[in-house]
């Protein structure tokens, strides 16, 4: 699989956006191979695990991004980033990248080692924790990209508004047949969302990505 194939899914054409070891980001594209939603300067890619996109596609051909879309979509960023367990957001005000620090230290998390990103703007959606996304926020830095310990102090300080104390965790909520059934996902981590403004934008989640979520059972915890 290569950034960029035509593949027919789900009885539709796609287009590969972008992808790794765990799931894969596409568009939908017309018969003659562009993009259905070209003129939308905001959109949140469609997405699917690796596995299940790889069990239940139809190679069509390879076609590579233009620079145009290459510069919009940014595939060569990552899709996920600074992904933790064993912490949840905090509802603090940090005042500087130390108090940070500690907080991060608490949980042996080196904040020197945090990854950063390639890009001089980002659009940052932080999440409720009920997983709805709530207003977004557009980071910009001079030098072109950021630090992981920069990025990361911004991430805190967007997030800490839907933060409850007494509740370090994201629940989903799905309705079964004898009741409801409820997932709590705790942890912290960055996840790709799709574009806004035609900059990269990315939702503020737990240790894994609310893909991952829905095939996670481990994490229910009531019916």
């Amino acid at each position: 699989m290569k950034i960029g194939d035509l593949y027919n899914f789900t009885d539709h054409r796609i287009r590969v956006m972008m992808f790794d070891e765990k799931e894969v980001f596409y568009q939908t594209i017309n018969q003659d191979d562009s993009f259905v939603y070209a003129k939308n300067r905001t959109l949140s890619y469609y997405r699917t695990t690796k596995e299940y996109f790889e069990n239940n596609s139809t190679f069509i051909k390879h076609l590579e991004l233009t620079e145009k879309e290459s510069k919009i979509h940014r595939p060569d960023l990552p899709l996920r980033l600074n992904c933790f367990s064993g912490l949840f957001w905090s509802n603090k005000n940090f005042e500087n990248v130390s108090d940070l620090n500690e907080f991060l230290k608490k949980s042996d998390i080196n904040i020197e080692k945090l990854d950063g990103l390639n890009s001089p703007e980002v659009v940052i959606f932080p999440t409720s924790q009920q997983q709805s996304q709530k207003k977004s926020t557009l980071l910009k830095n001079i030098e072109g990209s950021f630090l992981g310990k920069e990025l990361m102090f911004q991430c805190f300080d967007i997030q800490r508004e839907y933060v409850k104390p007494e509740k370090l965790y994201f629940s989903r909520f799905r309705l079964i047949p004898n009741g409801r059934e409820e997932k709590r996902l705790s942890g912290i981590g960055m996840y790709r969302l799709g574009i806004k403004g035609n900059i990269p934008s990315y939702y503020l989640g737990g240790e894994m990505s609310m893909m991952e979520l829905e095939s996670e059972n481990s994490l229910i915890v009531e019916k």
